[in-house]
This record gives C-alpha cells, structure tokens and sequence, in this order.
C-alpha cells in the first residue's frame, strides 16, 4: 500500500477585516466623545439646588474680571464686548425662541454687571434661562 503525501495548510490570520475595523472604532470614538463647550474657569456661587445643563445650551460666561464670553452651544466660546451680548441673543433666539441658554458667573463679580447682562436677555427674549451654580454641600 501506497501512502499518499498530504498537503500541510499553513496558519494565517486574515486582515482583510481590519481596515473595517478600525473604521468602525474611529466612528464610535468620536460619536461618543464630548466635547465641552466652555472651559473657563471660575468660582460659582453655591445653591441649594442644581439642575443639570441641557445638551447644546449656549452659554454666557463673565468671569471675575468682568470679561464676558459667549458661545452658542456648538462653538467654543469667544470673548465679546458687554454691548454685544443683546445681538449675541438675538440672533440665538432668531434661530430658535426656545434655545437654552446657560449665564456661567463667577460670585466675586459685582452684581450691576449681572444685571446688565440679565436685562439684554430679557430684551432679547431669553425664554429658557438658567444660572449655573455649585451643590451647596450640608457643611457649608
């Protein structure tokens, strides 16, 4: 009896595959990234209640030199002049009357500042408004 040589199959992984692969993890990184919006630093005022910040808000920030900056809720946030924030607002509401919009303020800026700020948006307005705090803690 003849005994016949077999073929010996060599191992290989396929990467055909690989390409479709990475994309697919490229694409489920950056969708769920977050990006956020405002990063400015400041001292918030505490309260005893918080609510969370709606996705897409856009945001008027002052900070503790009376700078104020401003972002619609896509971009990051620019410095404008305090004048400007009724345009700012306007233009936002114009686009869309129930946009939320976010006053981030630092507690060591004077209050008439607020006041002027809270006064344009009322002109323009601003339906959806709320003022970003700290938890006030039972310490505290």
């Amino acid at each position: 009896m003849k005994l016949r040589k077999t073929k010996t199959i060599e191992a290989y992984i396929p990467t055909a595959s690989m390409a479709d692969i990475a994309f697919l993890l490229i694409v489920f990184f950056m969708i769920t990234t977050v990006f956020q919006v405002d990063k400015t630093v400041l001292t918030l005022p505490a309260s005893v209640v918080r609510s969370e910040v709606v996705k897409g808000s856009a945001f008027v920030v002052v900070t503790e030199d009376g700078y104020i900056k401003v972002s619609d809720g896509k971009e990051d946030t620019h410095p404008i002049d305090a004048s400007d924030v009724l345009s700012f607002a306007v233009d936002l509401m114009s686009k869309d009357p129930e946009h939320h919009v976010v006053l981030k303020v630092d507690k060591r800026v004077k209050w008439h500042v607020v006041d002027k700020i809270l006064e344009q948006l009322e002109q323009a307005r601003v339906k959806n408004l709320q003022f970003l705090t700290e938890l006030k803690t039972k310490e505290q």
